[in-house]
């Protein structure tokens, strides 16, 4: 069993960041519209590139520091609650078991396409638990690539309770993130000041504050002066849900992932597409008006938006210089 357990590791192991972003453009139209985004935005919010730079750095604690890291950034630390806002999260406890049994098989698999080995679990899953297969996709996706960057052992404690879950069907949530506020009977006549609303945390439909349109997400989220900061450290005391450190695109701190579509921001700006690439690095960022992955600073609001705060910030650019040879110092006496 330890044998075969460490081959399916093995073989879940050749598989990095950019392989896996082959297998979710594979597996993306088997996934529901409710979780297509929400898959994409759960990779960019735990690579693999940092999990293996920890693991590989001589002194982890140095290199933590060294990235200005901030939050909970570690997979392990939240196995079971990390994909919360998947809607197919609901159904973890089964998927993560199945996932389970699947590494401990010792039958071959059907393929060694880790698509088809995805969609075949998920299908699996989606028999017992009565529900359609592309509510199951995304999810199990998760499921394999915490299995890899955890290890078996972790993966497989019990599932801690996945919480309540909306009891909106999944294509209310699409339509709901297509829809703006009423505008009321004399909405027509409001042009730069019309208002919408952001929506933080589907979960909790307390999750929400205003913005006006075209501001930008920080800016607005300001004016929320509930106490944050007492669920998420990073927060400043009233200065709403989404850590925040500059305001011009120079911290990285308010990183956000956007299920909304491209219809409901205004696409990145030269300055957000230049320091996402070359400065904070964070996976998921296309730089394109339909990036999943965007600098809450630079998102200014075309209609109501729904996000997700990631539970941690840092800067990677030193990621892609560990391997770089290090500069030798000169000195002048």
């Amino acid at each position: 069993m330890a044998d075969h357990q460490s081959l399916f590791e093995a073989y879940l192991n050749q598989h990095d960041d950019a392989a896996w972003e082959q297998v979710i453009d594979q597996v993306w139209s088997a996934i529901h519209p409710v979780d297509q985004r929400a898959t994409r935005i759960w990779f960019a919010f735990f690579p693999l590139k940092l999990k293996r730079a920890l693991e590989a750095a001589p002194d982890p604690a140095k290199l933590e520091r060294d990235l200005i890291l901030q939050g909970a950034w570690k997979l392990g630390d939240q196995v079971d609650g990390s994909a919360h806002f998947l809607y197919g999260h609901r159904y973890w406890p089964d998927v993560k078991k199945a996932v389970a049994v699947y590494a401990d098989a010792t039958n071959a698999p059907s393929s060694l396409a880790l698509r088809v080995q995805i969609l075949d679990v998920a299908g699996k899953v989606a028999t017992q638990v009565k529900a359609d297969k592309s509510l199951l996709t995304g999810i199990t996706a998760v499921a394999f690539m915490t299995l890899q960057q955890v290890g078996r052992e972790l993966f497989g404690q019990p599932s801690a309770p996945v919480g309540k879950a909306t009891s909106k069907s999944p294509d209310q949530i699409v339509r709901g993130r297509a829809t703006d506020d009423n505008p009321g009977m004399f909405g027509f006549l409001r042009t730069i000041d019309k208002r919408f609303t952001v929506t933080f945390d589907e979960r909790n439909r307390e999750s929400k504050f205003k913005i006006v349109h075209t501001q930008d997400l920080t800016m607005a989220a300001q004016l929320d002066k509930r106490p944050h900061h007492l669920n998420d450290p990073r927060c400043k005391a009233g200065e709403g849900p989404i850590p925040v450190e500059c305001r011009t695109a120079a911290c990285g701190t308010c990183w956000v992932g956007v299920l909304s579509d491209a219809s409901k921001v205004a696409e990145p700006t030269s300055r957000e597409i230049n320091m996402m690439n070359e400065t904070f690095c964070y996976s998921g960022f296309t730089g394109t008006h339909d990036s999943p992955i965007r600098l809450a600073c630079q998102v200014r609001c075309e209609g109501n938006i729904s996000i997700v705060i990631p539970p941690w910030n840092g800067l990677l650019r030193k990621l892609s210089r560990l391997n770089e040879p290090e500069e030798e110092t000169v000195t002048t006496e």
